[in-house]
């Protein structure tokens, strides 16, 4: 038996691991079913702020990946999103290589319409890259996509976690003018996906 957070969520195994938190398989003793939890490792202010906010995100659309329900237990802080068991896009290019056009452009639309609903609720996801870019294992079926990781997400007018001058992204995704500091916009993330589509 895995550790049990908060009295609901037991810890099974690792998933994956980001810039301040661990992705775990996780047992919800409440719902009866396995779901992602992304557990907080690091425990200073800027970190915690920007964990508080990536989990305070509540966009409900079917090619989003955003967080469902949140637990504190002690210093230990967790929030929890459907388990997506099919891989991400860096996966699939790495066992498959180059896509066919038509595979690519059922993901892009799919890709777009997801982060039409985060730009409808005024929020810039700032990280779009085939690793947030995670799939639904659908077997033979239409591929499903599903845009995750909202670590560096930010509502327009939400005060910025970082110095104005300090660039946050992935390099080879950013925009030209998120580069050199600017304010972050939603042409930027379509910049990234343009360069995803490549």
């Amino acid at each position: 038996m895995g550790e049990v957070f908060a009295g609901r969520y037991e810890l099974v195994d690792p998933i994956g691991r980001g810039g301040v938190g661990a992705v775990w398989r996780a047992w919800d003793h409440r719902r009866r079913r396995y779901v992602a939890a992304k557990v907080l490792l690091q425990s200073d202010a800027h970190s915690l702020l920007r964990f508080v906010r990536e989990q305070a995100l509540r966009i409900d659309h079917p090619h989003v990946l955003a967080p469902t329900s949140w637990a504190a237990d002690d210093d230990k802080v967790l929030f929890t999103m459907d388990l997506v068991a099919g891989g991400s896009l860096v996966h699939l290019i790495g066992d498959y290589g180059p896509l066919p056009p038509a595979f690519v452009c059922t993901l892009l639309d799919q890709l777009l319409a997801g982060l039409a609903a985060v730009h409808a609720e005024d929020v810039v996801h700032r990280d779009v890259k085939p690793a947030n870019i995670l799939l639904e294992a659908t077997g033979t079926g239409r591929p499903r996509l599903r845009l995750s990781d909202f670590g560096i997400a930010m509502r327009l007018g939400e005060p910025r976690l970082t110095e104005t001058n300090l660039v946050v992204g992935t390099p080879g995704y950013l925009a030209p003018e998120q580069m050199m500091g600017a304010e972050p916009d939603f042409p930027a993330d379509l910049f990234a996906v343009g360069l995803v589509a490549l």
